[in-house]
Parts: structure tokens; C-alpha cells; sequence
């Protein structure tokens, strides 16, 4: 399966990847930093793991995915590309496997519950070393980030006002350095300075 079948099979089946200008700002980031080991949270079927690591042969991926059904498919995707060896693919929710995680990561992707990012923030930081490069996905959730509309279910307008916060202290933050891309639903990179 091919990367545009891979995308096909993802959207008939209502599974969210990454739209495609942001997999493009992934693959160039990730091609631009050469990381040894990459930290994902949200797996799904593999789709941005499959893109970072076709972006440097060195990198191996730590993943973490709370759904075992998309964990087996992923697993098969990464075997089915050759990358299976390079892959750990950690099944459970990020917000008890993330707390736990020891060692160095130079590359973070963090595309997983998106009213969780203010609660990764720390330890990502200690995770992550100096000069390596935080990347989200969605933060501006949808559009909501920047306009939250009274007329939208409250569960969006918790989410919204999470990633708000998030934006805001990661935007803020003197160890990093971050840049916002309004495209897809909104990614920020971000440099960690010290």
C-alpha cells in the first residue's frame, strides 16, 4: 500500500490523519532535523509515523495509540513497509504511558487527545533535549481555538479552551522557540532552547 492508498483507506473509513500541507511541514521538518528517536503520541494506522520515518533513515519511533484495533493496523502497515524494526508501538492511554517515559527524545509529534496537550506539556519538555523540535497537530482545533461560538456542544469548548491554554504557554515559553502554521487545522514547531 502505497502512501496515497494508505490516505484513501484512512478517509473511507472516517480515520483522522493529518491533512496534506501539514504531512508535507512534518516530512520537511522531520527531513530538516535528521532526529534519532522520535516520540509520537496518537498513532492511529501509522500514517504519520510511516511519513517521519520515510524522512530519515535513522529515526526509530516510540508510538503510543489507546486503541489496540488501530495499534494491530498500524503494526501491519510499518511491517508492510519495512519499517516494523524500527517502530516500538506502546497500546494505552497517553495520559498514563506518557508520565512514565524515560531517556531523550530530539523529536516530538504530538497528534493525540487534543484536550490532553496543556497536560503533556511538562513532560514532554523534560523528554525532550536541547535544540530538539516539537511538533502538534490541530491546535487550533476545528477554528474554535481563536473564535469559540456559544453554539457548539460544551465538550468542544473544553477541548478548545485546553488547547488554548496550551498555545498560550508553549507561545510564551522562553525554552522554546515556536512558529505557528496556519494550515491543516493549525501546527506549531517548536525548538527547545534550553
Amino acid at each position: 500500500m502505497n502512501i496515497e492508498q494508505l490516505k484513501q483507506y484512512a478517509r473511507e473509513r472516517y480515520i483522522p490523519i493529518m491533512l496534506d500541507d501539514a504531512k508535507e511541514l512534518l516530512y520537511e521538518t522531520v527531513q530538516k532535523c535528521k532526529p534519532r528517536r522520535i516520540l509520537e503520541i496518537g498513532t492511529a494506522i501509522g500514517y504519520s509515523g510511516i511519513i517521519m520515518l520515510s524522512a530519515c533513515d535513522e529515526a526509530k519511533l516510540n508510538t503510543i495509540e489507546v486503541s489496540e484495533a488501530s495499534a494491530r493496523l498500524a503494526k501491519a502497515n510499518f511491517e508492510e513497509w519495512g519499517m516494523s524494526d524500527r517502530v516500538n508501538i506502546f497500546i494505552g492511554d497517553a495520559r498514563d504511558i506518557v508520565p512514565q517515559l524515560t531517556g531523550e527524545y530530539d523529536f516530538v509529534f504530538m497528534d493525540g487527545p487534543k484536550g490532553q496537550y496543556e497536560t503533556f506539556f511538562p513532560y514532554l519538555t523534560e523528554l525532550l533535549s536541547v535544540g530538539g523540535t516539537l511538533v502538534c497537530d490541530n491546535v487550533l482545533y476545528k477554528g474554535l481555538v481563536e473564535h469559540v461560538p456559544d453554539n457548539k456542544r460544551h465538550k468542544h469548548i473544553t477541548v478548545a479552551r485546553n488547547m488554548r491554554a496550551f498555545l498560550d504557554d508553549i507561545t510564551a515559553s522562553p525554552r522554546y522557540s515556536t512558529k505557528l502554521y496556519r494550515i491543516g487545522d493549525g501546527v506549531t514547531v517548536s525548538t527547545k532552547l534550553y
